[in-house]
Parts: C-alpha cells; sequence; structure tokens
C-alpha cells in the first residue's frame, strides 16, 4: 500500500569496555569515572538501553553489542584533513584489516575488507543464512559488492545468495551501489539462500 507507514528498523549500537574507559559506535574514549557517564553505565549494568541510545522515532528495536577488550583504548590517529589517505582495495596486508567486533569465524577469512579510517565508516551486523551474525566496520564507500566479498570470504559454502536490509526487506542487488547510496549504514544486513 503506497500510504502504509513503514516499520521502524532495527538500530545497531556497538560500546566498547577497555581497561581505562568505553566507546560508543567508535566515538571518542569516555571515562567510567566521570559523572556524567553515570547513568549511561548504570542503563547498561540493568540491562537497558541507555536514554542517549533511544531511537528518536521511539518504536524503532535497538541492538546494543558489548565488547570486552583487556587492553587500554588506543589513541585516535589524528589527520590533517578529513577525507584524506589511500585508497586501498580487499585482500591487502592483514595488519590493516578491520572487522569490528567480528566472530571468531571470520578471524579465518581469505579476503577481508580494510577500513580507511580517515574516511567515513559505519558497522553492519550481518545475519547469515545459517543463523550466526556478525558485526564488521565498512567504511560508507564500500559497495554492495564488497560486502557480497566479505561475505564469501567468511562463508564459502553459500556460493548463491541474495542479500536484502530494511523492513519490509528490500533486495540489494545493485553491487556497484556504495552502502551510504543503498541507505545501509548502521543496518542489518540479511543473507538469503
Amino acid at each position: 500500500m503506497p500510504g502504509a507507514p513503514q516499520p521502524p528498523e532495527d538500530i545497531v549500537h556497538n560500546i566498547c569496555f577497555w581497561s581505562n574507559g568505553f566507546t560508543v559506535n567508535d566515538g571518542p574514549l569516555r571515562s567510567f569515572d566521570d559523572p556524567e557517564n553515570a547513568s549511561f553505565l548504570e542503563s547498561i549494568k540493568n540491562s537497558e538501553c541507555p536514554t542517549e541510545l533511544e531511537p528518536a522515532d521511539g518504536k524503532s528495536k535497538v541492538n546494543v553489542n558489548l565488547v570486552r577488550k583487556e587492553e587500554e583504548c588506543p589513541e585516535p590517529v589524528k589527520h590533517a584533513a578529513p577525507f584524506q589517505g589511500e585508497r586501498r582495495t580487499l585482500g591487502t596486508a592483514p595488519s590493516d584489516t578491520t572487522t569490528g567486533g567480528a566472530t571468531s569465524s571470520t578471524a579465518s577469512a581469505t579476503k577481508t575488507i580494510t577500513v580507511d579510517d580517515s574516511l567515513p565508516s559505519t558497522s553492519l551486523q550481518i545475519r547469515f543464512a545459517d543463523g550466526s551474525r556478525v558485526v564488521a566496520r565498512f567504511n560508507t564507500s564500500h559497495t554492495i559488492g564488497d560486502v557480497r566479498t566479505f561475505i564469501d570470504s567468511t562463508r564459502p559454502e553459500a556460493s548463491d545468495y541474495a542479500l536484502q536490509a530494511g523492513f519490509p526487506p528490500k533486495a540489494l542487488d545493485d553491487v556497484n551501489k556504495t552502502i551510504e547510496e543503498a541507505g545501509v549504514a548502521n543496518s542489518v544486513i540479511i543473507q538469503k539462500v
């Protein structure tokens, strides 16, 4: 129906707990001792969604992924100006790769996505046909084809599949569209066999 309201989409937030504080969605390091963070941490402790992460529409489902790191949060890299840096391609040296909170099955992936920290990035939750999930970081300039390459390298057994996002699910058929152009930044991508 053309005039029917669209159901809300899932929103994914990644909170990383470091030995010296915590970060929200790759944002700045926040102190455990700062009184401004007390209500946020209390909400997490009580398995509730912190007020600042609640959706603006009040209807969208919020998924909060908690990641514990044993080391200190690395200092952010200072760049002279935004949008500078070299363009990298898939399959580069493993030391340059980032897959966010990916599960152990992605650690053995033969092809990886290289995220350029000087460019805008996003986290995508990928729900595989076998029921497993992984959260991976991509630049918003990566294409749907890059997401497919990532899936192919982490789940090589499924060669014939479709990708969908949103609710109701829409097909992600154009492999040349960027994540930003497809409107799937910070979304859930579903693999359908």
